[in-house]
């Protein structure tokens, strides 16, 4: 086998001659401050904008005509402090439905998407799954046969969901007895109708 220079690679003296980090720091190198009572107020855990909005600076000067400025300066905003002094955020448990009678209206984000938000092949592929398995997510990711696309367990949730989810005229295939008593727009178009 030939070694292609290998000798005059070595003697170049190219080899090993890697520049080393500089380690002095930590994390980062620190920004060099010369005023004094900037670099007091300067916290280096912090970012730019948010030392600078702690000073009373604005960082974003020119927020109004670059939207991406605008964005980065809302991003740090510091919490509002509470009447009793602390600045926790609370957080909620956000139901899956978005009104209080449990029916969720899926928006699309375009006209096709509006009109039929689960596609006919997401529709025939979820209802091979929901006729086999119901609403068992974990078996039904573990069958191959049906699942073929290997999709995971809360993907199949989801797409079931957004299924149950669909009015009677934008389902394309038969509903699986199975799950027919989930189907929540689907009943009551039927409940409607039968009153009529």
């Amino acid at each position: 086998m030939v070694k292609h220079g290998a000798t005059k690679k070595r003697r170049s003296g190219r080899a090993g001659r890697t520049k080393l980090k500089n380690r002095n720091h930590q994390f980062y190198k620190p920004p060099n401050i010369l005023d004094k009572t900037v670099r007091a107020m300067w916290n280096p855990r912090k970012s730019p904008a948010q030392n600078m909005s702690d000073m009373g600076l604005q960082s974003g000067v020119n927020s109004s005509i670059d939207k991406r400025a605008e964005c980065a300066k809302e991003q740090w905003k510091a919490p509002e402090a509470k009447p009793d002094g602390s600045k926790a955020i609370e957080l909620f448990d956000i139901p899956q439905t978005n009104s209080a009678n449990g029916i969720t209206k899926l928006a699309g984000k375009t006209y096709a998407q509006t009109l039929l938000p689960v596609s006919i092949e997401d529709q025939k592929y979820i209802r091979k799954c929901l006729a086999k398995h119901g609403d068992d997510y974990k078996r039904m990711m573990r069958d191959i046969k049906t699942n073929d696309m290997q999709h995971t367990q809360s993907k199949l949730k989801n797409m079931a969901e957004k299924f149950y989810q669909l009015t009677k005229d934008q389902v394309k295939v038969d509903v699986p007895e199975k799950v027919m008593h989930l189907m929540v727009n689907y009943e009551e178009e039927e409940d409607d109708s039968s009153s009529e």
